[in-house]
Order: structure tokens, then sequence, then C-alpha cells
């Protein structure tokens, strides 16, 4: 979100960001930031194992040193206002504070908050009541907007999320393989692709499949390459920084977005900017913005037979989405999104 946060401040709006402690903290970045610490260094909150009873002191920890961490900054710096990123947990924190401190907040639902933890028992009701109490609430796609109005019994207004190359693309020409780029986990439809590629007729079509990422799923997916007799023609490259992430996109034939419950995911963008043909699950606003902008095929969520027949219109197609591309980036583009969010803020501050 730091194309968002270069918005706000290109306003002249002055930003703090709040966040958990992960790791050690190298990055310079153009604004302050604050950390909470709960007792976990390396992994983030949803890469913890949920089957194990130590999981849950760690969750606790987390909410019980991310709501009081919070509160005591506030009490000691102003603030106007607070702009959560996910219900939960950051829109429960800021609910929380809001009750001491008064300060206005905002909720940006991205996707799983939203599709996810609402449909659990706890984490449903946490979200509801961060929601309902809010100055304004926004998701990051129309399907996911009218989802938090049904759940919120309030207005919900589309504000897009953007990771923007700073990069002059190249003409560059399209390569032999297809390219998933993201975290490598069993909902985001990873074993999906492997199989589905794993039919293609190889004597013909000489493709190779790449993904970049990782995920709790990097070692069921080994097993799956393995038992498919693919090495060699899939590859697992792990993360990978910006620059080699731009020139995979800009040379693959198509970036595969086989997920099963998503609203419109970072890469989604991304593939706009190099104008990658996109093959993607109807899911969220997935499927229909791609199929009315024929950015390329849509295809039914868990379904490896269309996964396949959709990777091989792509090959013996000829797409180009150079323009619907350019057209939709103005839609999601950072300043676009900053302007929505200063109007609907000011309309509904109470």
């Amino acid at each position: 979100m730091l194309d968002f946060v270069d918005a706000l401040q290109d306003t002249g709006i002055a930003v703090t960001a709040y966040t958990s402690r992960i790791g050690e903290q190298t990055a310079s970045l153009p604004f302050e930031v604050v950390r909470f610490d709960w007792g976990e260094s390396q992994r983030t909150l949803s890469e913890l194992p949920l089957y194990r009873v130590a999981t849950w002191e760690r969750v606790k920890a987390y909410f019980r040193s991310g709501q009081e961490t919070l509160i005591e900054h506030l009490k000691s710096h102003t603030y106007d206002h607070i702009l959560a990123m996910w219900a939960l947990p950051s829109g429960w924190f800021a609910y929380k504070a809001h009750k001491v401190t008064g300060i206005p907040y905002s909720v940006w639902s991205l996707g799983s908050d939203i599709n996810v933890w609402a449909q659990r028992p706890v984490a449903g009701k946490m979200i509801k009541a961060a929601l309902r109490h809010a100055t304004a609430l926004f998701a990051d796609g129309d399907e996911l907007a009218e989802k938090v109005k049904r759940l919120s019994g309030r207005d919900c207004h589309f504000l897009p999320s953007l990771r923007v190359f700073n990069y002059q693309m190249l003409p560059i020409p399209r390569e032999k393989y297809f390219l998933y780029l993201g975290r490598i986990e069993k909902s985001k439809g990873v074993i999906d692709l492997v199989r589905a590629f794993s039919l293609l007729k190889q004597d013909i079509w000489d493709y190779r499949l790449l993904y970049i990422g990782d995920g709790a799923a990097v070692p069921k997916l080994k097993r799956e390459i393995d038992r498919l007799g693919l090495r060699g023609k899939v590859h697992l490259l792990g993360r990978a920084p910006t620059i080699e992430v731009i020139n995979y996109l800009q040379r693959a034939k198509a970036l595969v977005i086989p997920t099963h419950s998503d609203s419109i995911p970072l890469v989604f963008g991304e593939a706009l900017q190099t104008a990658t043909p996109m093959i993607v699950t109807n899911v969220g606003d997935l499927g229909t913005l791609v199929r009315d902008n024929k950015l390329g095929f849509v295809v039914q969520k868990r379904s490896v037979k269309a996964l396949h027949d959709a990777l091989v219109r792509v090959i013996v197609s000829d797409l180009d989405i150079k323009a619907a591309a350019k057209n939709l980036l103005e839609r999601f583009a950072p300043a676009q999104a900053v302007r929505s969010f200063i109007e609907y803020v000011n309309a509904n501050h109470r």
C-alpha cells in the first residue's frame, strides 16, 4: 500500500503506519512507522498454524498487544483519522481505540477479512462491530463492497489497491511459459494449476510453468510436481525482487490467477501494468473485470479441466490487451483512490 500512502502525502496529508514487528526492520520509509511486539519475530499472524494449541496463545497476545499499544500511542499523539487496512485485525484495533480516544476511523476491506474470517463465529462478531462503528467503509472490489454492505447494513465504496511499477516497460516478446505470482497456498489454486498444466501435450507445446512466491503449500506442491513427472517443466522460484517480477510478467504468455476466493488481488493490477494476458477464476470481481475488458479467459474455480482448456486457448490465441489494460489502469490509479477516500470520509464524518 506504499503507493496509496505516497498519493496521500502528495495531497499534504501526514501519514503514520501502525503494524506488528516482524524480523529485522531495515527498510527506510518516507513516513513514521509504529510497531507493536507480540512474541513472534519471524511469522505474520496469517502464517501461524491454526491447528496448534500454542498458536492461539500467540493470537491472543497479538490482539492484546496490538490494541493496547495503539491506544497508548494515540493518547500521546494527535491524529485526525485512522484508516484500517482489513476489517480484522486492523479494523478491530481502530474500533477499540476509537471507543477510548474518540478518533474516527474508516475500514478498507481487502478480501480475506470478509470472504473468510467474517464467516467465523468470533471473528465475524468482531468484524461486524468494527464495520458498524466506522466513519466510512471501503472495499477493493465492487462485489466485495456488496458483501460488506450486507454484513454491516451500511454503504461501502469501491477503493482500488494497486502497486505501481516505477519502471519503463519494454517491447519484449512473450515467451513459452505461464506464470503464477503470489502466496503458495492451496486456497490460491496452486495445486489445481499444476494439475491442469500436466494435461498439456508437451510434445506439441513445449511450455513451462513458473511459480513466484512462498507459502505453506510449497511442500505439497513439490510432491505434486514429482508425482506428475514435471521436474524441469515446473519451477518454484521463491520470492523475487520487484524488478525480477516485472521481467517475468513482461515475458509470460499469461499470468494465471486460479484462486478459490479473492476480490481483486494485487497481481491483477501488476499484470495490467505489463499488459500481460490473464487466466483467472470466476471469483470476486476478477471474472467480471477480465471478461468485460477482454483481458484474457475466465474459468470456473477448482476446475482442472477448465484451467487446462484456458491454457490451450492462450497458446493458440494472439492476445493483445495493451489498450484495454491502459484504460482500466486509470480507474485503479492510487491518486484516484486517494481522492475517493478523502471525499467519502469528509462526506460521512461524524
